[in-house]
């Protein structure tokens, strides 16, 4: 079709972004983080998007963040405790086993 009307295929494909959408999006995304408390990263704030309505990809919000300097300079990290749970038992010596041994392979 594109040969017959001498016509760049590009044309045909070619969407214009509408501008609108995009700050609408913006003003969302700013004003989720602000919401958050400047806690949420791009991957929250994907999720919350979500919940309205919108697809967007993480680099995009990455890019509409760094644009309004809302970037990890101003996210807080916050600190998890770890907790171990393997091998920190206290377990009892019920058969009151002694390994210390004064010779290699001496039974006491």
């Amino acid at each position: 079709m594109c040969k017959v009307l001498k016509i760049s295929r590009s044309l045909i494909y070619y969407k214009p972004k509408n501008k609108r959408k995009d700050k609408e999006l913006e003003n969302h995304i700013i004003r989720i983080f602000k919401e958050s408390k400047n806690n949420y990263g791009s991957r929250k704030i994907k999720v919350e998007l979500a919940k309205i309505g919108y697809e967007v990809s993480l680099r995009r919000i990455r890019k509409y963040m760094d644009l309004n300097g809302l970037g990890s300079n101003y996210t807080v990290k916050q600190f998890k405790e770890h907790k171990a749970t393997c091998n920190e038992d206290k377990i009892e010596n019920k058969l009151n086993r002694e390994f210390n041994r004064k010779e290699k392979l001496d039974v006491i």
